[in-house]
C-alpha cells in the first residue's frame, strides 16, 4: 500500500509543505502592510476606501479605511487577529493532510490514544482528537517511526490545536478548560483575556510542522526503498 501510494505521498507532503509556506508569507505580507500604513502620513479627507467587492453599491459591500487598519496595529488588535488566522489555517491545512494520507492508506481512526511527554509532567493523557488519533494509526499500521509520531510532537501539536479551538469557539478568550489543557508557558496566560499568539510563537508552529512532516515522508520513501516487505500492512488497528 505504501509503495502504490508513494508518489501521491509525496505530492501531499510537497503540497502541505508549500501551504504552510503560502501562510507564513501571508502572515508576514500582512504584518508589514499594516506596519507601512502606520509610516505614512495619512490626511482625514483623504478618499481612500478598501471594498471588499466592486459587484455592488458601496452601502452593500464591507469597507475599512487605511485609519481602520492603524487602529487596529496601534491597539495591538491587529497582531492578534492575523496570529489567530495563521494558527487556524495551519491547523486546518494539517488535519486536511493526514485525512488524505489516512484515505489513501486506508488507516482507521481510532476513538482516542494515550500519550506521554514530558511537557505534562509525564502524565499519561487521552487524546481524542481526530487528527492525532489519525496520525498514530498510520504510523502504527506500517510501523514508520518518524518524529511525527513521538509523543513530544503529539502532545506538542495538540497544544496547537487547543490553541486553534480556543480561537474559533472561545474567541480566542483563555478559559479555565483551555488552560488546562494547554502546556509550557501557554498555561500561564491570564483567564477571560485573549490568547497572546506571539511572531515566534506562529514562526515555531511552521518549522514544527515543516519538519515532522518533512521526516514523515522521508521515513516512507525509506520504507519503500529498503524495506519493501513493510510496505504493506499486516494488520490495521482496531477502531474502539
Amino acid at each position: 500500500m505504501l509503495k502504490q501510494n508513494q508518489a501521491l505521498i509525496n505530492n501531499a507532503c510537497d503540497q502541505f509543505l508549500r501551504n504552510v509556506d503560502d501562510i507564513a508569507t501571508f502572515y508576514l505580507s500582512s504584518a508589514t502592510s499594516a506596519y507601512l500604513l502606520t509610516t505614512v502620513k495619512l490626511n482625514d479627507e483623504l478618499d481612500w476606501e478598501m471594498h471588499l467587492s466592486n459587484n455592488f453599491p458601496t452601502e452593500a459591500t464591507t469597507i475599512r479605511t487605511p485609519q481602520d487598519v492603524v487602529s487596529l496595529y496601534n491597539t495591538g488588535d491587529y497582531q492578534r487577529l492575523n496570529s489567530y488566522q495563521a494558527v487556524i489555517s495551519l491547523c486546518s491545512i494539517f488535519e486536511v493532510f493526514i485525512k488524505h494520507i489516512g484515505k489513501l492508506l486506508e488507516a482507521k481512526t481510532p476513538k482516542n490514544i494515550s500519550i506521554t511527554s514530558w511537557r505534562r509532567k509525564n502524565t499519561p493523557v487521552t487524546i481524542r482528537n481526530q487528527t492525532l488519533c489519525l496520525v498514530k494509526s498510520i504510523h502504527d499500521k506500517y510501523e514508520i517511526d518518524s518524529q511525527l509520531i513521538n509523543d513530544e510532537a503529539l502532545c506538542w501539536i495538540y497544544n496547537f490545536f487547543v490553541i486553534r479551538n480556543a480561537i474559533v469557539h472561545e474567541g480566542g478568550i483563555l478559559q479555565k478548560n483551555t488552560q488546562k489543557l494547554l502546556v509550557g508557558d501557554w498555561q500561564k496566560g491570564t483567564l477571560n483575556q485573549y490568547l497572546e499568539v506571539s511572531d515566534n510563537d506562529i514562526d515555531d508552529m511552521v518549522h514544527y510542522l515543516r519538519s515532522h512532516v518533512k521526516s514523515f515522508e522521508y521515513k516512507i520513501n525509506d520504507i519503500c526503498t529498503t524495506r519493501p516487505h513493510k510496505c504493506h500492512a499486516s494488520s490495521s488497528p482496531q477502531e474502539t
